[in-house]
């Protein structure tokens, strides 16, 4: 059996808004386990998303040491670092200068606390959101590649080759294969869960079996806080000879076959059936969801208010910025989606922040303060009233029903207080 080489990225990111008691579990039970494993052996490498924003958390909320072991994993060549936002949008629905602000934001935060081993040769679009402006930031920060899901190929497979954005100067784009993934993580799309690594191996070769190579994509917290003892699953795959490991960054020197292609757009949360309505980020923007368009209407208008105070000279210009950054995160329209994730703590953080922007800013008329606030108030008012009325679990059960999902596979993990079992990034 011929070897596969295997590309695995791990993913750290959490958003600032989770309660340091679930972020110490995830932090015991999955980051610390799974950095012991790489520490242990240090032929192990892999590709790592580490948004600024996840390492200023950690750090305040008292888990510095991730930060530290990631360092000391750094400086031993085991980490292939990525470049992304800070705070970790859905790139596609932000203009280029707030997708470069982000970036070097991200770049300045990990450089201070990573050192001279920080030196990302390729991009992270948050929750593998793939449009042009996606292949063009990267370009332009003068990186190699970006990861992307499997979804945005016209033709899924990739067939031993590796393909290139035209549009943005040959930017390598490296496909993640989502069922393996999905299978590795163990998440509620996993069509199998594999029970040993020679299982996955087999089921791997099986999948790829017209392909030279294979790009996992997956979350740390699926490895010992999701799912007790996978950091098992995960050594054992690394230790398997039949695979051979090898970074994001490596594959481009391992495949030497290249072509030109037009993907399409689409991320890791995209279902088929939303590629063909032509609604490629339909967990973020649903017409039929009121939520979601009164954050976008709210999101809108803090852009206009923050750009039209930047070009006056406002004082709390960098302020409001800095919220309306912080506010952008995808995953506070997933978490508002309940397709099928549901927790309304994220868009009603991020209404407070949209709005208390705008109303700082000493330059914006009152006319958008009240507007701003009024939005603010209506986010509130339609989850207090889907909520109560039962709306929020039909939207859940109508997707999961949809989608051939049990429903255990997902409120079973309500239920067990892991509300939050979402591809946050992806």
């Amino acid at each position: 059996m011929p070897n596969l080489l295997w590309a695995n990225l791990i993913d750290l990111y959490q958003p600032p808004e989770i309660e340091r008691a679930e972020l110490g579990q995830i932090v015991n039970k999955s980051y610390l386990p799974l950095l012991k494993v790489f520490a242990q052996n240090r032929d192990y490498r892999f590709s790592l998303n580490l948004p600024g924003s996840t390492v200023e958390l950690l750090i305040r909320a008292g888990f510095g040491q991730v930060i530290e072991k990631l360092a000391e994993l750094a400086e031993r060549g085991q980490i292939d670092f990525t470049m992304t936002p800070k705070y970790q949008p859905v790139m596609p629905f932000l203009s280029d200068d707030d997708i470069d602000r982000q970036i070097e934001a991200g770049n300045r935060i990990c450089k201070r606390y990573l050192g001279i081993s920080y030196s990302p040769k390729g991009l992270f679009s948050p929750f593998l959101a793939y449009s042009q402006s996606v292949s063009k930031a990267t370009a332009r920060f003068g990186l190699k590649w970006v990861v992307m899901d499997d979804i945005s190929f016209p033709n899924g497979s990739a067939n031993g080759t590796l393909f290139m954005d035209k549009s943005a100067g040959g930017v390598v784009l490296l496909p993640r294969h989502r069922e393996l993934s999905d299978m590795l993580e163990g998440n509620i799309w996993a069509k199998k869960l594999p029970r040993s690594a020679s299982e996955y191996t087999q089921i791997a070769f099986q999948k790829c079996a017209g392909d030279k190579y294979l790009i996992t994509a997956v979350h740390a917290e699926y490895f010992g806080y999701r799912h007790d003892g996978r950091h098992g699953l995960l050594r054992a795959l690394y230790g398997d000879n039949k695979l051979k490991k090898v970074t994001l960054s490596e594959l481009r020197t391992f495949i030497k076959r290249k072509e030109f292609t037009k993907p399409v757009e689409g991320a890791a949360e995209t279902r088929p059936n939303d590629i063909k309505r032509k609604k490629p980020f339909q967990a973020w923007q649903n017409d039929s969801n009121p939520i979601q368009q009164t954050l976008w209407q709210l999101f809108n208008l803090a852009a206009a208010e923050i750009h039209n105070a930047g070009a006056k000279g406002d004082p709390q210009h960098a302020r409001a910025r800095e919220m309306f950054d912080s506010a952008s995160a995808g995953v506070n329209w997933l978490m508002a989606s309940g397709n099928p994730h549901w927790n309304s703590a994220y868009p009603l953080h991020a209404a407070d922040d949209l709005a208390i922007a705008v109303f700082v800013l000493l330059s914006s008329p009152l006319k958008a303060k009240e507007a701003a606030i009024a939005q603010r108030q209506k986010i509130y008012a339609d989850i207090e009233q889907l909520e109560k009325s039962g709306e929020v679990k039909k939207w859940q059960r109508s997707f999961l029903r949809a989608n051939n999902i049990p429903f255990e596979r997902f409120f079973g993990k309500l239920e067990a207080g892991q509300q939050t079992d979402v591809a946050k990034n992806p």
